[in-house]
């Protein structure tokens, strides 16, 4: 298992679900029109009580200024997790316990928090840019 540190910067938001149509152009043009924006990452998430966006700094200026829009404090650093040493796009489900064991664990023992996001394809361990210089020594 490998760690890659992806060059995103990420910010982490939520709009409830009231406020949603404030962001559909926004979020129209994040997702399905990616050569009208500078954006590459986002991930939307939808929960009974509202929706959270994990995007990257380009991506988040698409964003108008509104009050429906919590924005987390912390600026993030995707790790991407890549299981036998190949590409993230080819690499092998590694586990949540395998994970959480080799990775979360070490983490929490130097108190630093983490977001883990998990797609179809692959998974992230989000950690706070100020945390940088402790997760690469």
């Amino acid at each position: 298992m490998e760690l890659h540190i992806l060059e995103h910067r990420l910010r982490v938001a939520s709009i409830p679900k009231d406020g949603l149509p404030q962001f559909t152009h926004s979020l129209i043009k994040l997702i399905f029109l990616p050569t009208k924006t500078r954006c590459k990452f986002i991930s939307l998430t939808e929960t009974p009580e509202d929706y959270t966006i994990i995007v990257d700094e380009e991506g988040f200026r698409e964003f108008p200024e509104s009050d429906h829009l919590s924005v987390a404090d912390a600026v993030w650093l995707a790790l991407n997790v890549v299981s036998g040493g190949g590409s993230s796009s080819s690499s092998q489900p590694i586990g949540v316990t395998k994970i959480a064991k080799s990775v979360i664990a070490p983490l929490a023992d130097h108190n630093i928090s983490v977001f883990m996001l998990s797609t179809y394809q692959t998974d992230f361990i989000l950690v706070r840019l100020e945390n940088y210089l402790c997760i690469t020594t």
